[in-house]
């Protein structure tokens, strides 16, 4: 399973031994009683967050539902089951492969923003405004490839009216409303051949295609860790988009 996403995320997105992309979205809700300031988020609205993992057909992987909306994305990912699961290698990801010229093992990986912690299997862009050009391509074809979460809950929320509104139940009954809506986006993706792999895109006379797994991740208590090694293997992805990987229209558009 993880090899195919890892494809489709080259074809698709320019990235290259990627496996999907993570990002966190609230959802607005009326705030729930004696709930203080919990569900006040950065943006001056009552949410619950949904982070979730995407991968290259805008479907969802994982999901995590439920945290406060005044947790920040990098907390929600660290108590999540998920963020568990990568951290202490137990996905049972692809073994680590050579890129390029390296000769460093590098771990298929996915991306985030500056929000999430730098990991093994975990990049995000670099920090600072003077970076060389080699790191702003690397931060340019990061930000493409997370574009994919950004538009799978961009459809979310156009397909589902409920989510037009703040949802106006108890946190219980939203918690399920969101995690239903999950599961029909990526029914809905496959039925209506948008999905890659769907039997629309296949055609009439092809085996049925392997469903993608949705993991329901609910949130448990987990100390984050930072890898001495994240910093060399971000080094290595950006080495091989340079020299082996380059994709011309993003050099020119990061060097204007």
């Amino acid at each position: 399973m993880w090899e195919e996403k890892a494809r489709r995320f080259g074809e698709l997105w320019d990235f290259k031994y990627c496996l999907g992309a993570i990002d966190g979205k609230h959802v607005r809700v009326q705030c729930p009683p004696s709930s203080g300031s919990l569900f006040y988020n950065y943006k001056s609205f009552y949410s619950l967050q949904l982070q979730a993992v995407v991968d290259a057909g805008l479907m969802f992987t994982a999901i995590n539902v439920g945290d406060f909306g005044m947790n920040s994305d990098g907390s929600v990912f660290k108590n999540s089951t998920f963020g568990e699961l990568l951290l202490n290698n137990k996905l049972d990801l692809p073994v680590p492969i050579s890129i390029g010229l390296s000769s460093t093992k590098t771990p298929y990986c996915f991306v985030a923003d500056e929000a999430y912690p730098s990991e093994d299997n975990l990049m995000r862009p670099y920090g600072g405004r003077n970076l060389d050009n080699p790191k702003r391509i690397f931060n340019q074809r990061l930000s493409r490839s997370r574009k994919c979460v950004q538009c799978a809950f961009g459809i979310l929320k156009a397909k589902w009216e409920i989510f037009q509104r703040p949802l106006k139940l108890n946190v219980k009954n939203s918690i399920t409303i969101i995690k239903a809506s999950c599961v029909l986006h990526n029914f809905v993706r496959v039925r209506d051949g948008k999905y890659k792999d769907s039997p629309t895109s296949l055609g009439k006379n092809s085996s049925s295609p392997r469903q993608p797994v949705l993991i329901n991740i609910e949130a448990i208590s987990q100390t984050g860790r930072r890898s001495d090694t994240a910093t060399q293997i971000r080094e290595n992805f950006k080495n091989f988009f340079i020299n082996e990987n380059p994709v011309d229209w993003i050099n020119k558009l990061v060097s204007v």
